[in-house]
Order: structure tokens, then C-alpha cells, then sequence
């Protein structure tokens, strides 16, 4: 099958030497500058660079969420062709009018394409789409060393949220456990890799044994005083609403794991916000 790609930057030059590896015949290789074309088919290996949005059985539409209606308008399909795009948090809606379609989104970093290439085993690839896409995109995906993950039509920003909270957010949460710590005088430099360390430890019990079985910690204790004071000691330092959403989220989770009842969720809910109301007296 023949593969083109169109926005041949990080994830497109990635996906490209991927096919080639795999077996595919690299076609059309465009981006909006011709030298930059060349540049990425020599990366690849193979295609015809160009400047021209011109497709082929497999369209891999890799450019800025913003350029994609540009390129629906412009590109130029084989009858029967399969476009799909790369955006994380957009489905194959964003291609219409263009049949069929759908959307890829590889869960993995391409800041460097050389080591997202060579790691790419076992990276969960998103898929959604027409049928017909969604049967070629997960054949792609096997044959470059992906794992397909169907997400649900128009359920996009969904998965791409949840990919946030699993990545972005442990770097926030990691932020904010430093600033506490510096309120305790510990030096961030210390306090990085204990905090790390940590965090992996945690991650290796959520791989072991699920969730909420990986669960510890006050809220899944049911200790109520230590919720509170923790919550007094969080006021102030603008740390406050994501502690207490977190708080209550964790509870939830305490209550799946069955080590806390109804009404000592309640009454952890409580502490949460009287733990506050405390640091004002």
C-alpha cells in the first residue's frame, strides 16, 4: 500500500520512516516548503517530495490542528483512499467532507523522531473513524509496531483529556508536592528525586495491581484528623481547589476499594473543606 504524508514535520517524518520500516511505499512527502519536503524524504528513506497536498491509499494528514481545514480543501484523493489526521484531541469529523476518513493519534512523544521511531514498540495508537479507515488504520498501527485503541465517535477530547491527566497532570501534581515540600524546608534539588522516586513507586503498584487496589495513604485509612490538617496546611499556597479535587476524587476510589464507608467519605469530604476554614482562625 501506498503511504502519503502531508505536514512532514516531527510526527510525520516518525510515521514515515515507521511505513517504510514496515513495508510501505512512501508516496507523495509534501510540506509547505519544498526543501523542508526533501529533507524529510531523505529522513524517510524514500517518497516524492513536494509541495502539492496530493494523496495516496493511505493518507497520514500530519499538520497543525489549525491547518487542517486548508488541507481537507486542498488535497487530492485516489477514489477509495483513506485520509486520516494525527490531532490528539480531534475525530474524523475534522475531515469531512472527505470519505473515508479518520483520525491517528499515536500516545507517545516525537520530540525526537530517531528515538520515537526506535521505541515505538507497543505504543498505544488512537483510532476512530469510517469503517474502512479504522480497518486500515489498525493494520497500520499493528504493522509499525503500534497498538490500536478504538475511541468512540465524537469522544475524542475524552481520551485526549484522560491522556493529559496521565501525563501533563503527574508534572503539575509533581510541582505541586515540591512546593509543600519547600514550605517544610525541604530544597527542591532534595526534594525532586525523593518525590520521583515516589511517584514510580506508586506507578509500579498501579501496573501490579490495578486501581484502587493501588491505593494508600490518609483518605484510604479513613483518617479524617490527618485530611484535615492537610488541608489547613495546603491554604494559602494556591493549592487549595486541585487538593480538594483530588481529595474528593480519592475518596471515591477509597469507597470502590471498599476500606472506607459512606459515612466516612462523608466525613473526609468534610475535612477537606474544615481543614481550610481552619487555616483562617
Amino acid at each position: 500500500m501506498e503511504l502519503s504524508i502531508i505536514g512532514a514535520g516531527r510526527t510525520g517524518r516518525t510515521l514515515g520512516l515507521l511505513a517504510r520500516r514496515a513495508g510501505y511505499s512512501i508516496g507523495p512527502v509534501v510540506c509547505r516548503k519544498a526543501s523542508h519536503a526533501r529533507e524529510a524524504a531523505a529522513f524517510i528513506g524514500a517518497g516524492r517530495p513536494g509541495t502539492e497536498p496530493v494523496g495516496a491509499a493511505l493518507t497520514l494528514i500530519a499538520v497543525p490542528d489549525a491547518a487542517i481545514p486548508e488541507v481537507v480543501r486542498s488535497l487530492r484523493m485516489p477514489k477509495g483512499a483513506v485520509a486520516a489526521h494525527t490531532c490528539a484531541s480531534l475525530g474524523a469529523e475534522a475531515l469531512r467532507p472527505l470519505r473515508p476518513a479518520g483520525a491517528f493519534h499515536p500516545l507517545r512523544s516525537f520530540a525526537h523522531p530517531v528515538k520515537a521511531a526506535d521505541g515505538f514498540a507497543g505504543t498505544a495508537c488512537a483510532i476512530d473513524g469510517d469503517a474502512a479507515a479504522v480497518r486500515a488504520l489498525e493494520a497500520f498501527a499493528r504493522a509499525i509496531g503500534g497498538n490500536p485503541l478504538r475511541v468512540r465517535a465524537g469522544r475524542k477530547a475524552h481520551y485526549h483529556a484522560g491522556a493529559v491527566f496521565a501525563s501533563n497532570y503527574i508534572v503539575a501534581a509533581l510541582e505541586a508536592a515540591l512546593r509543600l515540600f519547600r514550605q517544610a524546608g525541604i530544597p527542591r534539588a532534595q526534594a525532586t528525586p525523593v518525590l520521583v522516586k515516589l511517584a514510580e513507586g506508586t506507578l509500579e503498584n498501579v501496573a501490579s495491581v490495578g486501581i484502587p487496589e493501588a491505593l494508600t495513604g490518609p483518605i484510604e485509612r479513613g483518617d479524617v484528623e490527618t485530611v484535615r490538617r492537610h488541608a489547613a496546611a495546603v491554604a494559602g499556597t494556591g493549592l487549595e481547589s486541585a487538593h480538594e479535587a483530588l481529595g474528593r476524587l480519592t475518596i471515591d476510589l477509597a469507597r470502590a476499594k471498599g476500606t472506607i464507608a459512606a459515612d466516612r467519605g462523608k466525613a473526609l469530604a468534610r475535612a477537606l473543606v474544615a481543614g481550610k476554614e481552619m487555616s483562617r482562625r
